[in-house]
């Protein structure tokens, strides 16, 4: 036995994850053994990405290979190095300081003297220590506009800044009697409240903007989609990068038995979506967004620069032609009402749920879709399955947002059984699902169900004899398992064959079949009578 396990071992030990636990079943399942051609575990029937599997230097092959050979300059500048097309996962870690709390000191009401100025004696004050209060006489103005007090002909503003009080520079010498001058003792300095530093840890953040703008973008995701390391969230981008991405549609050598016919099918498809549709989503604010559409005017994605962002790398000066402050209209449009200084910026709206972009709020631009439309970070999903497109990946199609899998369900169909796109012009359908010919499979032995008596089981096409060995009820009073066409009789959780010799009163035989009944741990019972007999039994 130890050794089948040994070897076991050793014949798994090519494909990813092998051995891994699930996350779902936990001891239910051995290990993750991957099913020859369903993408599934062969023990437990759930995906690799349901188990613990390190996924990471996979998907950056996987992502790396979508974007290879395509026309964009600004897709591949972000993910060339070295001129070798690859993608590496941008996991940052975001520093976010607390705000400096400085504690003000004030001045005892005792040493204020009216009619006075009071200032410091220099040598009495430490260094570091929070500057004193100053009263002044009322000969001195406050400067207009400011929260400074000024000795008027002097020039001179008394310093001010937040958590801090107002100091005199000196004593300034008025018409009239000479004010009589106390000096005040400094008091005791306070420290500052020390700085507090809390880092978090993403596993995947907008390249190419600055940590600020990045952790911006994150907050305005819903909370339980952030990816941050060893969370919820992460565990949510792991699948769905999955899911949405599944490396089986782009690389024909991840698909099971292709003819050379359907390999260049899938070839032609492959390089029609690099081609078309596919691309990555941009970080930008809405304010940039319109000087960038003022500044490249109609030029379109020619007008592109590295990084595939609006502009990058031209320059314009307002008050040109097609100066950089863009007027834009409803939908985004350059020639119409101008943008406001605060709240939200002309009339952007995001292209999903239609409310207004705020200024200096991230907000997501694809290139594909043009200059005119800007989404919000949590409306940048999927049409279909409406998840956040994994990454900002978005495949573009007649004015809407796909992921990769939707999208490739929209120009073929999907195998229920392989989850491969078929390419071969024969399939079948069965069940409300398209279906390879020979993929049409009990979902438990993996036999051809073609012209064989098969019953769905949580949406799965399972044969006869694998239904009555392993989904089957059983009968309450024969205890024999109920044939899929057999009729039965369904009382909560027990079960019955509708017929005379099984659907009986417990007490006196009766057939209940079309009589009223009651029911009493399993028991049927025909009239309070046999009840009261079963009872007293």
């Amino acid at each position: 036995m130890e050794i089948e396990k040994e070897v076991k071992k050793i014949t798994l030990g090519h494909e990813i994850g092998a051995g891994a636990a699930c996350l779902k079943c936990k001891d239910k399942c051995e290990g993750f053994e991957l099913h020859f051609w369903r993408k599934i575990c062969r023990n437990c029937k759930c995906g690799v990405e349901d188990h613990d599997v390190q996924l990471e230097t996979e998907e950056n092959k996987k992502v790396g290979k979508l974007f290879e050979d395509t026309k964009y300059t600004g897709l591949i500048a972000k993910l060339k190095r070295d001129g070798i097309p690859s993608y590496r996962g941008n996991q940052v870690t975001i520093c976010i300081p607390a705000t400096t709390v400085s504690t003000a000191t004030p001045v005892p009401a005792a040493s204020f003297i009216p009619g006075s100025s009071q200032i410091s004696a220099p040598s009495a004050q430490p260094p570091y220590s929070p500057p004193a209060a100053a009263v002044h006489s009322p000969a001195s103005t406050a400067a207009p506009g400011t929260g400074s007090t000024a000795a008027p002909g002097t020039g001179r503003t008394a310093g001010s800044g937040p958590g801090h009080s107002a100091v005199s520079s000196a004593a300034t010498p008025t018409k009239g009697p000479i004010a009589a001058t106390t000096v005040v003792p400094s008091p005791t300095p306070v420290p500052a409240k020390t700085d507090v530093v809390k880092s978090v840890t993403y596993d995947w953040a907008p390249p190419g903007i600055n940590q600020s703008l990045a952790l911006l973008y994150m907050e305005l995701l819903p909370p339980e989609r952030r990816p941050i390391a060893g969370t919820a969230g992460a565990d949510y981008r792991k699948k769905q990068m999955a899911k949405q991405l599944p490396d089986h549609d782009q690389d024909p050598e991840r698909c099971h038995e292709l003819s050379p016919g359907e390999v260049k099918q899938m070839q032609q498809y492959v390089r029609k979506y690099k081609d078309e549709a596919l691309g990555i989503g941009d970080i930008t604010l809405p304010e940039e967004m319109g000087q960038q559409a003022g500044m490249a005017g109609e030029k379109g994605p020619q007008g592109l620069g590295a990084g595939g962002k609006p502009g990058a790398g031209t320059t314009g000066t307002p008050g040109d032609k097609g100066d950089a402050i863009a007027t834009m209209g409803k939908v985004g449009a350059p020639g119409a009402a101008g943008m406001s200084p605060t709240g939200p910026v002309g009339n952007y709206s995001c292209h999903r749920c239609q409310l207004p972009m705020k200024k200096g709020e991230p907000a997501v631009y694809a290139e594909r879709a043009g200059y005119d439309k800007l989404w919000h970070p949590g409306c940048f999903v999927c049409c279909t399955c409406t998840e956040l497109l994994v990454d900002m990946i978005y495949f573009w199609k007649k004015d809407q947002l796909y992921c990769g899998r939707h999208y490739g369900d929209s120009e073929k169909p999907r195998c229920a059984g392989c989850d491969e796109l078929i390419f071969s012009n024969e399939y079948t359908q069965a069940e409300g699902h398209n279906w390879h010919l020979k993929h049409f499979c009990c979902f438990d032995c993996d036999c051809v169900l073609a012209g064989e008596t098969y019953v769905m089981e949580k949406e799965k096409p399972v044969c006869k004899p694998c239904y009555m060995k392993n989904h089957a009820v059983c009968c309450a009073a024969c205890q024999n398992p109920i044939e899929p066409e057999a009729q039965r009789v369904s009382y909560g959780e027990h079960h019955w064959h509708a017929e005379p010799q099984c659907f009986q009163c417990s007490c006196c035989s009766k057939c209940l079949m079309g009589q009223r009944f009651m029911a009493m741990q399993g028991m049927l019972l025909c009239s309070v009578e046999c009840k009261k007999k079963i009872m007293a039994s």
